[in-house]
This record gives C-alpha cells, structure tokens and sequence, in this order.
C-alpha cells in the first residue's frame, strides 16, 4: 500500500514556520507602561525642582545680653549681645545678616543683626573673664569667635543683662536637595 499524507503540503509547510518562530508573552499592559513613564518625568521635575530651589542655612550659637554698651528701656533704644560661635562655622557670617535669638531656655524671642565680628578667636575662659559667658554643660570647650549682635527688642539692661541667649545666624543659602543624606557634599553646600 502506498504512504498516503493526510494533510496537504502547504499546511505541513504553514505548521514548521509556525513553530520555528519566537512567541514572546506580553507581561505589561500598555497602561502600566504608560504610568511608569509618566512617574519618571514627574521624578526628574522634582530633582530638577529641589536643585534649583534655595533654603536658609544657619549658623547656631550661644551668647549673653551685654549690660554695658546696651540701651533699652521706654525709650526705645536697642540692647546689644555677644553670640560665641563655632571657629570653623564663623567664616560664613557677616555684618548685617538676620539673627534669630531666644533669651534663656523659654523666654522671649526677638530678631537682630550682626553689627560687628571681634577678629580672632577667644578661649572659653578668655568669654567667661570678658563677658560673663557662662556656657550650658553640652557646650564643647573650643574656641569660638565673638559676635556682637543688635537686638530689635529693646531688654531693659537691669534686668536682662548676662542673661544667657540661643540664637541662629543666617549665614546664606544652601540647595534644598543639599539637604538630603550623603548629598550636601556633592550639590553644593551653604554659600
């Protein structure tokens, strides 16, 4: 008997390039795509944003309202105070910046500016003989650099003289993406 094929020869054919072919499944949908595309771009405006943006930096220290040299009262006058800050921090403060002060630990509040910066640095027992600086136990004993600061406020010397102060200098700008961990090196720092 003869070999008889059951199934025509151009449908044999059709089966073997069938097979041959690559199948690959589709595992996303095209919305899905889309999406993610999307949060991409909205990835990239916000870096972009946060580089271009600029935050205050501050430099933060401790001081004491001075007795002498300051006037206050009805009158209207100003009172005047020491701020003791870092030597390292010091380099990025000047004449005329904002100062935010907080006379003892929840007392009053009052803005100023940096009148003036003493040259040279100052030893912890060197501010305590010259102005009565008492620093607070977490204080560390380094050397600071004095600056004298006019408060808004006028304190009545009499009774705020030596009082003890915290206060934050605004000493420029910094990226507001600087301030995300292990990228204020690379961005750019506070100028």
């Amino acid at each position: 008997m003869a070999q008889r094929v059951i199934f025509r020869e151009s449908a044999v054919q059709a089966y073997r390039k069938g097979t041959v072919k690559d199948i690959v499944p589709r595992l996303t949908l095209r919305p899905v795509i889309v999406c993610l595309w999307l949060l991409l771009a909205v990835l990239i405006a916000a870096a972009a944003l946060a580089w271009s943006v600029r935050v205050p930096a501050y430099v933060d220290g401790q001081g004491t309202i001075l007795s002498h040299g300051a006037r206050g009262g009805p009158g209207g006058g100003t009172t005047a105070a020491a701020l003791f800050l870092p030597a390292d921090q010091s380099r990025h403060v000047h004449v005329g910046q904002p100062v935010h002060a907080r006379i003892g630990s929840s007392g009053p509040t009052t803005a100023g500016a940096v009148v003036r910066i003493e040259p040279g640095v100052i030893s912890p027992d060197a501010a305590r003989a010259k102005y009565r600086f008492e620093p607070g136990a977490d204080v560390d004993r380094q050397p600071w650099t004095v600056v004298i600061v006019r408060l808004e406020r006028p304190l009545p010397p009499a009774i705020y003289g030596g009082s003890f102060l915290t206060a934050r200098v605004q000493a420029g700008s910094q990226r507001l993406l600087g301030l995300l961990p292990g990228l204020s090196g690379s961005v750019g720092g506070a100028s």
